[in-house]
């Protein structure tokens, strides 16, 4: 847990803080410890090649989950409203959407930028799978939609 928690304090500092940043990958702070920061994930499209368009027009609201998927799951379908992306802990996890059943498939380690208001599913391997999930909405504004019957 600790990783996580710096790699959000790497990931969410201010634009004019003093710690590292994408130009400065490596930083010496005042102790002499060196700080590493990897972008584990920059993407201005989702992973199924969908460009982003734009961020809801209400006040910001950030959300960040963890979840773990039991293995050998098939996820309902799904959407999201909002940006997400998400960080692969452990396991491994096929992606699939409904418009024309093109499948990606992610393991531990990898970031992987969500669709937006695009129905897909998530399928676990063999084992579960825990992700830490970023996303980037409203107040009042579901970050997962799933269709109506």
């Amino acid at each position: 847990m600790p990783v996580i928690l710096m790699l959000l304090s790497v990931l969410f500092q201010p634009p004019n803080s003093a710690g590292p940043s994408a130009a400065e990958p490596n930083a010496t702070v005042k102790d002499q410890t060196v700080v590493r920061s990897e972008t584990l994930l920059r993407s201005s499209a989702s992973w199924d090649g969908e460009p982003y368009k734009s961020y809801p027009s209400q006040q910001p609201e950030l959300s960040i989950l963890k979840i773990t998927v039991p293995s050998h799951t098939k996820l309902e379908w799904r959407s999201h409203p909002v940006p997400s992306a998400a960080y692969i802990a452990s396991g491994e996890l096929t992606l699939e959407r409904t418009k024309d059943g093109r499948k990606q498939h992610f393991s531990a380690g990898q970031a992987v930028p969500e669709t937006v208001e695009t129905l897909h599913r998530g399928i676990t391997g063999d084992e579960p799978v825990v992700l830490i999930m970023f996303y980037a909405g409203s107040p009042d504004v579901p970050i997962t939609q799933h269709p109506r019957p």
